[in-house]
Protein backbone atom coordinates (compact mmCIF):
# COMPACT_ATOMS: atom_id res chain seq x y z
CA UNK A 1 0.00 0.00 0.00
CA UNK A 2 1.23 3.05 -1.10
CA UNK A 3 0.79 6.34 0.92
CA UNK A 4 1.22 10.26 -0.01
CA UNK A 5 2.03 12.63 2.82
CA UNK A 6 2.20 16.28 1.47
CA UNK A 7 2.61 20.05 3.02
CA UNK A 8 0.93 22.64 0.82
CA UNK A 9 3.19 25.61 -0.41
CA UNK A 10 2.96 28.49 2.32
CA UNK A 11 4.74 31.17 0.48
CA UNK A 12 6.65 32.10 3.67
CA UNK A 13 10.42 32.68 4.48
CA UNK A 14 11.99 30.81 1.51
CA UNK A 15 14.72 31.84 -0.78
CA UNK A 16 14.17 31.19 -4.48
CA UNK A 17 17.29 32.07 -6.57
CA UNK A 18 16.44 29.97 -9.96
CA UNK A 19 15.74 26.94 -9.53
CA UNK A 20 16.92 26.45 -6.24
CA UNK A 21 14.75 26.83 -3.02
CA UNK A 22 15.39 26.23 0.34
CA UNK A 23 13.18 27.07 3.43
CA UNK A 24 14.28 29.85 6.15
CA UNK A 25 12.43 27.74 8.66
CA UNK A 26 13.48 24.96 10.74
CA UNK A 27 11.80 21.30 9.12
CA UNK A 28 8.49 20.81 10.15
CA UNK A 29 7.38 17.89 12.09
CA UNK A 30 4.03 17.02 10.95
CA UNK A 31 4.58 15.07 7.84
CA UNK A 32 7.65 12.93 9.86
CA UNK A 33 5.64 12.48 12.99
CA UNK A 34 3.10 10.70 10.96
CA UNK A 35 5.14 8.35 9.13
CA UNK A 36 7.08 7.41 12.44
CA UNK A 37 3.46 6.51 13.48
CA UNK A 38 2.77 4.43 10.79
CA UNK A 39 2.86 0.75 12.00
CA UNK A 40 4.82 -1.46 10.48
CA UNK A 41 3.22 -4.56 9.88
CA UNK A 42 0.85 -2.90 7.87
CA UNK A 43 3.51 -3.07 4.71
CA UNK A 44 2.94 0.73 3.60
CA UNK A 45 5.39 2.46 1.68
CA UNK A 46 5.71 6.32 2.41
CA UNK A 47 6.39 9.44 0.57
CA UNK A 48 6.28 12.46 1.87
CA UNK A 49 6.69 16.17 -0.09
CA UNK A 50 6.77 19.96 1.93
CA UNK A 51 5.76 21.90 -1.20
CA UNK A 52 7.79 24.75 -0.32
CA UNK A 53 11.11 23.00 -1.63
CA UNK A 54 9.62 20.06 -3.58
CA UNK A 55 6.99 19.60 -6.45
CA UNK A 56 3.74 17.47 -5.57
CA UNK A 57 4.04 14.58 -7.60
CA UNK A 58 0.36 15.31 -8.99
CA UNK A 59 0.56 11.38 -10.82
CA UNK A 60 1.92 9.85 -7.94
CA UNK A 61 0.15 6.04 -7.93
CA UNK A 62 -1.10 6.67 -4.18
CA UNK A 63 -3.84 4.42 -2.28
CA UNK A 64 -4.13 7.04 0.30
CA UNK A 65 -2.95 10.78 0.16
CA UNK A 66 -2.80 12.50 3.58
CA UNK A 67 -2.29 16.32 3.64
CA UNK A 68 -2.00 19.15 6.45
CA UNK A 69 -3.35 22.36 6.53
CA UNK A 70 -2.72 25.89 7.92
CA UNK A 71 -5.00 28.47 7.27
CA UNK A 72 -2.88 30.21 4.80
CA UNK A 73 -2.33 26.69 2.72
CA UNK A 74 -5.95 25.55 2.69
CA UNK A 75 -7.29 26.76 -0.86
CA UNK A 76 -3.87 24.86 -2.34
CA UNK A 77 -4.92 22.02 0.09
CA UNK A 78 -8.29 21.74 -0.91
CA UNK A 79 -7.03 22.29 -4.68
CA UNK A 80 -4.80 19.36 -3.61
CA UNK A 81 -7.41 17.27 -2.51
CA UNK A 82 -9.90 17.47 -4.92
CA UNK A 83 -7.22 16.52 -7.65
CA UNK A 84 -6.47 13.22 -5.73
CA UNK A 85 -10.19 12.84 -5.47
CA UNK A 86 -10.81 12.99 -8.90
CA UNK A 87 -8.40 10.32 -9.70
CA UNK A 88 -10.31 8.07 -7.38
CA UNK A 89 -7.53 8.10 -4.43
CA UNK A 90 -9.10 8.65 -0.88
CA UNK A 91 -8.31 11.70 0.97
CA UNK A 92 -7.47 12.62 4.55
CA UNK A 93 -7.07 15.97 5.93
CA UNK A 94 -5.59 17.26 8.84
CA UNK A 95 -3.88 19.95 10.65
CA UNK A 96 -4.23 23.34 12.32
CA UNK A 97 -6.86 24.79 10.03
CA UNK A 98 -8.62 21.29 9.72
CA UNK A 99 -9.03 21.63 13.35
CA UNK A 100 -10.58 25.09 13.91
CA UNK A 101 -12.98 24.75 10.16
CA UNK A 102 -13.83 20.92 10.19
CA UNK A 103 -16.92 21.99 7.97
CA UNK A 104 -14.85 23.81 5.55
CA UNK A 105 -12.86 21.24 5.28
CA UNK A 106 -15.11 18.06 5.27
CA UNK A 107 -16.19 19.52 1.93
CA UNK A 108 -12.71 18.41 0.34
CA UNK A 109 -12.23 15.21 2.00
CA UNK A 110 -13.01 11.33 2.72
CA UNK A 111 -11.71 11.72 6.27
CA UNK A 112 -10.76 14.38 8.46
CA UNK A 113 -8.31 14.29 11.61
CA UNK A 114 -9.29 16.67 14.35
CA UNK A 115 -6.54 18.19 16.71
CA UNK A 116 -3.39 15.96 17.44
CA UNK A 117 -3.04 12.80 14.93
CA UNK A 118 -0.86 11.31 17.53
CA UNK A 119 -2.84 8.76 18.88
CA UNK A 120 -5.68 8.28 15.99
CA UNK A 121 -2.98 8.07 12.59
CA UNK A 122 -2.68 4.42 13.19
CA UNK A 123 -6.03 3.93 14.11
CA UNK A 124 -6.78 5.59 10.58
CA UNK A 125 -4.75 3.62 8.47
CA UNK A 126 -6.08 0.04 9.78
CA UNK A 127 -9.13 1.18 9.48
CA UNK A 128 -8.49 1.96 5.70
CA UNK A 129 -6.78 -1.13 5.19
CA UNK A 130 -9.75 -2.56 6.26
CA UNK A 131 -12.16 -0.62 4.22
CA UNK A 132 -13.93 1.23 6.91
CA UNK A 133 -12.44 4.77 6.76
CA UNK A 134 -14.25 6.83 8.94
CA UNK A 135 -15.80 10.43 8.37
CA UNK A 136 -13.80 12.05 11.56
CA UNK A 137 -10.94 10.71 13.49
CA UNK A 138 -11.21 13.18 16.63
CA UNK A 139 -8.11 13.23 19.10
CA UNK A 140 -7.83 11.40 22.18
CA UNK A 141 -7.73 13.44 24.91
CA UNK A 142 -4.57 12.87 27.00
CA UNK A 143 -5.26 13.22 31.09
CA UNK A 144 -2.69 14.81 33.02
CA UNK A 145 0.11 16.55 31.51
CA UNK A 146 2.58 14.03 29.66
CA UNK A 147 2.94 13.56 26.70
CA UNK A 148 4.27 9.70 26.14
CA UNK A 149 5.08 7.33 23.54
CA UNK A 150 6.06 9.93 21.29
CA UNK A 151 8.19 7.86 18.39
CA UNK A 152 11.19 10.09 17.13
CA UNK A 153 10.44 11.52 13.27
CA UNK A 154 11.61 10.03 10.40
CA UNK A 155 13.51 12.70 9.25
CA UNK A 156 15.23 10.29 6.74
CA UNK A 157 12.05 10.80 4.48
CA UNK A 158 12.82 14.80 4.50
CA UNK A 159 15.00 16.60 2.00
CA UNK A 160 17.18 17.51 4.18
CA UNK A 161 19.36 20.09 1.91
CA UNK A 162 15.99 22.17 2.02
CA UNK A 163 15.61 23.69 5.11
CA UNK A 164 17.85 26.02 6.92
CA UNK A 165 17.71 23.53 10.20
CA UNK A 166 16.93 20.22 8.82
CA UNK A 167 16.93 18.71 12.31
CA UNK A 168 13.72 19.57 13.94
CA UNK A 169 12.03 18.28 17.68
CA UNK A 170 9.97 19.04 20.06
CA UNK A 171 9.81 18.49 24.07
CA UNK A 172 6.63 20.24 24.49
CA UNK A 173 3.04 21.04 23.24
CA UNK A 174 0.98 23.68 23.73
CA UNK A 175 1.42 27.25 25.42
CA UNK A 176 0.49 28.22 28.77
CA UNK A 177 0.03 31.71 27.72
CA UNK A 178 -3.11 33.00 25.58
CA UNK A 179 -1.58 36.33 22.50
CA UNK A 180 -5.08 36.93 20.80
CA UNK A 181 -3.62 36.32 17.42
CA UNK A 182 -1.99 32.85 18.55
CA UNK A 183 -3.96 29.89 17.69
CA UNK A 184 -2.15 27.65 20.16
CA UNK A 185 -4.68 28.73 22.73
CA UNK A 186 -7.33 26.92 19.73
CA UNK A 187 -5.74 24.18 18.76
CA UNK A 188 -4.13 22.82 21.88
CA UNK A 189 -5.35 24.54 24.62
CA UNK A 190 -3.49 22.00 27.15
CA UNK A 191 0.04 22.36 27.85
CA UNK A 192 1.73 18.79 27.52
CA UNK A 193 5.72 17.44 28.63
CA UNK A 194 7.51 15.04 26.55
CA UNK A 195 9.44 12.71 29.11
CA UNK A 196 13.08 14.39 29.81
CA UNK A 197 14.53 11.00 28.83
CA UNK A 198 12.47 10.91 25.91
CA UNK A 199 13.64 13.88 24.25
CA UNK A 200 17.06 13.29 24.91
CA UNK A 201 16.89 9.58 22.98
CA UNK A 202 15.55 12.06 20.46
CA UNK A 203 18.46 13.79 20.61
CA UNK A 204 20.82 11.64 20.39
CA UNK A 205 19.02 10.34 17.01
CA UNK A 206 20.57 13.26 15.28
CA UNK A 207 24.08 13.14 14.13
CA UNK A 208 24.56 16.33 13.29
CA UNK A 209 25.70 18.75 16.04
CA UNK A 210 23.07 21.25 15.56
CA UNK A 211 19.12 20.69 15.83
CA UNK A 212 16.63 23.46 16.73
CA UNK A 213 13.09 22.62 19.03
CA UNK A 214 9.80 23.90 17.22
CA UNK A 215 7.92 24.23 20.29
CA UNK A 216 6.00 27.45 20.97
CA UNK A 217 7.56 28.34 24.14
CA UNK A 218 9.75 25.68 25.17
CA UNK A 219 10.59 27.15 28.64
CA UNK A 220 7.18 27.93 29.83
CA UNK A 221 7.54 24.93 32.91
CA UNK A 222 10.50 26.48 34.59
CA UNK A 223 11.65 23.06 36.48
CA UNK A 224 11.28 21.11 33.24
CA UNK A 225 13.56 23.17 31.70
CA UNK A 226 15.87 22.87 34.32
CA UNK A 227 15.64 19.35 34.35
CA UNK A 228 15.69 18.85 30.41
CA UNK A 229 18.61 21.58 29.71
CA UNK A 230 20.62 19.59 32.45
CA UNK A 231 20.37 16.22 30.58
CA UNK A 232 20.92 17.78 27.27
CA UNK A 233 24.21 19.28 28.52
CA UNK A 234 26.35 16.06 28.45
CA UNK A 235 25.59 15.62 24.84
CA UNK A 236 27.64 18.80 23.85
CA UNK A 237 25.52 19.83 20.90
CA UNK A 238 24.15 23.15 20.00
CA UNK A 239 20.57 24.41 19.31
CA UNK A 240 18.09 26.52 18.98
CA UNK A 241 14.39 27.51 19.97
CA UNK A 242 11.14 29.71 21.10
CA UNK A 243 11.25 31.34 24.25
CA UNK A 244 9.16 34.39 25.33
CA UNK A 245 10.75 37.22 26.72
CA UNK A 246 11.16 36.90 30.25
CA UNK A 247 13.29 33.79 30.18
CA UNK A 248 16.29 36.25 31.16
CA UNK A 249 14.76 36.98 34.08
CA UNK A 250 15.90 33.55 35.43
CA UNK A 251 20.19 33.82 35.35
CA UNK A 252 19.87 30.25 36.84
CA UNK A 253 17.90 29.84 33.64
CA UNK A 254 20.23 31.29 31.18
CA UNK A 255 23.16 29.51 32.46
CA UNK A 256 21.52 26.31 31.77
CA UNK A 257 21.20 27.40 28.27
CA UNK A 258 24.06 28.54 27.65
CA UNK A 259 26.03 24.87 29.33
CA UNK A 260 23.67 23.09 27.02
CA UNK A 261 24.36 24.30 24.06
CA UNK A 262 21.65 26.76 22.92
CA UNK A 263 22.93 29.14 20.28
CA UNK A 264 20.25 31.62 19.94
CA UNK A 265 16.73 32.02 21.00
CA UNK A 266 13.47 33.36 18.52
CA UNK A 267 11.70 35.94 21.23
CA UNK A 268 7.78 37.53 20.39
CA UNK A 269 8.73 41.16 21.47
CA UNK A 270 5.67 41.79 19.59
CA UNK A 271 5.42 45.75 19.55
CA UNK A 272 6.97 48.91 21.27
CA UNK A 273 3.90 50.14 23.01
CA UNK A 274 2.79 49.00 26.49
CA UNK A 275 -0.67 49.28 25.94
CA UNK A 276 -0.20 46.75 22.12
CA UNK A 277 1.15 44.38 24.52
CA UNK A 278 -1.78 44.85 27.14
CA UNK A 279 -4.53 44.53 24.15
CA UNK A 280 -3.27 41.10 22.97
CA UNK A 281 -2.90 39.85 26.11
CA UNK A 282 0.79 39.81 26.32
CA UNK A 283 1.23 41.90 29.27
CA UNK A 284 3.57 39.59 30.39
CA UNK A 285 6.39 41.66 28.15
CA UNK A 286 7.45 45.04 29.14
CA UNK A 287 9.15 47.05 26.40
CA UNK A 288 10.79 49.02 28.88
CA UNK A 289 12.66 45.91 29.85
CA UNK A 290 13.57 45.09 26.29
CA UNK A 291 17.01 46.44 26.53
CA UNK A 292 17.86 44.43 29.45
CA UNK A 293 16.58 41.56 27.91
CA UNK A 294 19.06 41.81 24.82
CA UNK A 295 21.68 42.58 27.00
CA UNK A 296 21.52 38.98 29.14
CA UNK A 297 21.01 36.84 25.99
CA UNK A 298 24.47 38.37 24.51
CA UNK A 299 26.18 38.10 28.04
CA UNK A 300 25.03 34.47 27.60
CA UNK A 301 26.69 33.68 24.38
CA UNK A 302 22.40 33.67 23.09
CA UNK A 303 21.87 35.51 19.38
CA UNK A 304 18.64 36.92 19.14
CA UNK A 305 15.71 36.37 16.44
CA UNK A 306 13.61 38.65 17.12
CA UNK A 307 9.82 39.00 16.23
CA UNK A 308 7.62 42.12 15.66
CA UNK A 309 4.19 42.65 14.63
CA UNK A 310 2.62 45.65 12.77
CA UNK A 311 -0.16 46.84 12.28
CA UNK A 312 -1.58 46.55 16.14
CA UNK A 313 -4.13 48.98 17.27
CA UNK A 314 -1.81 51.35 18.84
CA UNK A 315 0.55 51.80 15.56
CA UNK A 316 0.43 54.39 13.40
CA UNK A 317 2.47 55.81 10.80
CA UNK A 318 5.21 57.09 12.95
CA UNK A 319 5.48 52.78 14.45
CA UNK A 320 7.74 52.05 11.67
CA UNK A 321 10.54 53.84 11.75
CA UNK A 322 10.55 54.18 15.70
CA UNK A 323 10.42 49.93 15.40
CA UNK A 324 13.39 50.27 13.33
CA UNK A 325 15.74 52.73 15.53
CA UNK A 326 14.31 50.29 18.68
CA UNK A 327 15.54 46.86 16.85
CA UNK A 328 19.37 48.92 16.10
CA UNK A 329 19.32 50.32 19.42
CA UNK A 330 18.57 46.61 21.06
CA UNK A 331 21.13 45.00 18.70
CA UNK A 332 18.90 42.24 17.55
CA UNK A 333 20.57 40.17 15.73
CA UNK A 334 18.06 38.73 13.22
CA UNK A 335 14.82 40.78 13.42
CA UNK A 336 11.55 39.30 11.70
CA UNK A 337 8.15 41.35 11.14
CA UNK A 338 4.74 40.56 10.38
CA UNK A 339 1.20 41.98 9.93
CA UNK A 340 -1.30 41.82 12.47
CA UNK A 341 -3.49 39.00 10.77
CA UNK A 342 -6.91 37.62 12.79
CA UNK A 343 -6.65 33.69 12.16
CA UNK A 344 -9.70 32.05 12.58
CA UNK A 345 -10.43 30.12 16.19
CA UNK A 346 -8.45 33.63 17.58
CA UNK A 347 -9.99 36.47 20.15
CA UNK A 348 -8.44 38.72 16.94
CA UNK A 349 -10.27 37.46 14.63
CA UNK A 350 -13.94 37.24 16.58
CA UNK A 351 -12.93 40.76 17.53
CA UNK A 352 -12.11 42.54 14.18
CA UNK A 353 -15.37 40.72 12.59
CA UNK A 354 -17.74 41.59 15.20
CA UNK A 355 -16.08 45.36 14.21
CA UNK A 356 -16.40 44.94 10.27
CA UNK A 357 -12.23 44.84 10.31
CA UNK A 358 -11.46 42.20 8.34
CA UNK A 359 -11.09 43.34 4.53
CA UNK A 360 -10.18 39.63 3.12
CA UNK A 361 -11.58 36.68 4.00
CA UNK A 362 -9.63 34.82 1.49
CA UNK A 363 -7.07 32.16 3.37
CA UNK A 364 -4.61 32.55 0.27
CA UNK A 365 -3.95 36.19 2.21
CA UNK A 366 -3.51 34.49 5.60
CA UNK A 367 0.35 34.10 5.60
CA UNK A 368 1.07 37.22 7.40
CA UNK A 369 2.65 39.14 4.45
CA UNK A 370 -1.18 40.64 3.41
CA UNK A 371 -2.96 43.52 4.67
CA UNK A 372 -5.95 41.44 5.44
CA UNK A 373 -7.51 44.02 7.89
CA UNK A 374 -8.48 47.86 8.86
CA UNK A 375 -5.81 49.18 11.20
CA UNK A 376 -6.93 51.50 13.62
CA UNK A 377 -4.95 54.60 13.12
CA UNK A 378 -3.81 54.54 9.26
CA UNK A 379 -4.69 53.01 6.12
CA UNK A 380 -4.39 49.77 4.53
CA UNK A 381 -2.34 51.33 2.09
CA UNK A 382 0.46 53.04 4.72
CA UNK A 383 0.54 50.09 6.97
CA UNK A 384 1.31 47.85 3.64
CA UNK A 385 3.92 50.46 2.17
CA UNK A 386 5.72 51.00 5.92
CA UNK A 387 5.71 47.26 6.58
CA UNK A 388 7.86 47.06 3.10
CA UNK A 389 10.23 50.27 4.32
CA UNK A 390 10.53 48.16 7.87
CA UNK A 391 12.04 45.20 6.52
CA UNK A 392 13.63 47.01 3.69
CA UNK A 393 15.41 49.75 6.31
CA UNK A 394 16.47 46.86 8.72
CA UNK A 395 18.41 45.02 6.32
CA UNK A 396 20.54 47.83 5.03
CA UNK A 397 23.90 46.10 5.55
CA UNK A 398 24.84 49.55 7.58
CA UNK A 399 21.90 48.52 10.00
CA UNK A 400 23.56 44.87 10.04
CA UNK A 401 26.79 45.80 10.78
CA UNK A 402 25.64 48.52 13.38
CA UNK A 403 23.79 46.11 15.39
CA UNK A 404 25.07 42.54 14.78
CA UNK A 405 27.86 40.39 14.94
CA UNK A 406 26.90 39.20 11.58
CA UNK A 407 30.38 39.65 9.52
CA UNK A 408 32.05 37.69 12.37
CA UNK A 409 31.56 34.38 10.76
CA UNK A 410 31.85 32.46 14.23
CA UNK A 411 28.29 33.46 14.31
CA UNK A 412 27.07 31.67 11.43
CA UNK A 413 23.52 31.80 12.13
CA UNK A 414 23.70 35.55 12.10
CA UNK A 415 25.93 35.64 9.03
CA UNK A 416 23.13 33.67 7.08
CA UNK A 417 20.24 34.69 8.63
CA UNK A 418 20.89 38.31 7.65
CA UNK A 419 21.65 37.34 3.97
CA UNK A 420 18.76 35.12 3.75
CA UNK A 421 16.22 38.47 4.94
CA UNK A 422 18.55 40.74 2.80
CA UNK A 423 17.21 38.35 -0.15
CA UNK A 424 13.52 38.13 1.33
CA UNK A 425 13.39 42.33 0.89
CA UNK A 426 13.93 42.12 -2.84
CA UNK A 427 11.50 39.21 -3.15
CA UNK A 428 9.05 41.28 -1.21
CA UNK A 429 9.05 44.35 -3.21
CA UNK A 430 9.26 42.98 -6.63
CA UNK A 431 6.97 39.84 -6.63
CA UNK A 432 3.54 40.37 -7.52
CA UNK A 433 1.74 38.27 -4.79
CA UNK A 434 2.55 40.38 -2.26
CA UNK A 435 0.39 42.89 -3.90
CA UNK A 436 -2.22 44.84 -1.62
CA UNK A 437 -5.11 42.64 -1.27
CA UNK A 438 -8.25 44.58 0.25
CA UNK A 439 -11.93 45.19 -1.06
CA UNK A 440 -13.98 48.40 0.21
CA UNK A 441 -16.89 45.77 0.34
CA UNK A 442 -16.90 43.62 3.64
CA UNK A 443 -17.16 40.60 2.05
CA UNK A 444 -20.20 37.80 4.06
CA UNK A 445 -18.70 35.50 6.49
CA UNK A 446 -21.05 32.93 8.60
CA UNK A 447 -19.07 33.42 11.50
CA UNK A 448 -21.65 30.81 13.34
CA UNK A 449 -19.03 28.33 12.65
CA UNK A 450 -16.63 29.57 14.88
CA UNK A 451 -19.59 29.65 18.36
CA UNK A 452 -18.79 25.90 19.21
CA UNK A 453 -15.06 26.69 19.56
CA UNK A 454 -13.93 26.80 23.32
CA UNK A 455 -11.40 29.47 22.87
CA UNK A 456 -9.29 29.62 26.04
CA UNK A 457 -9.76 33.09 28.32
CA UNK A 458 -6.85 35.36 29.39
CA UNK A 459 -4.32 33.42 31.61
CA UNK A 460 -1.99 35.76 31.41
CA UNK A 461 -1.54 39.15 33.25
CA UNK A 462 -1.79 42.39 30.99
Amino acid sequence: MKILLVMADAHMHKLEIGPFKRSMREAPLSLTTLAALTPADLDIELKIVDESIDKIPLDYPADLVGISAITGTAPRVYQLADHFRARGIPVVLGGVHVTILPEEASEHADSLVIGRAEGVWPQLLRDFKEGKLQKIYQEIEIEGEWLENVPIARRDLQRYSGYMMPNTLHATRGCKHACDFCTVAAVWPKYLKRPVADVVEDIKSIKSKYFVFNDVSLLDDVEYSKELLTAIIPLKKRWGGLATTTVSENLELMELLRKSGCAYLLLGFETIEQKNLNKIYKGFNRSNDYQKVMEVMHEYGISVQGCFVLGLDQDDKTTFARTVELVNELKIDIPRYSLYTPYPGTRLFQRLHSEKRILSYDWNDYDTMHVVIKPALMSPEELYDGFKWTYKETFKMKHIAKRTRALDLSFPINFIGNLAYQIFVRRLYHEPRFALPYSLEQPEFDASRFAKLNLMEASCPV
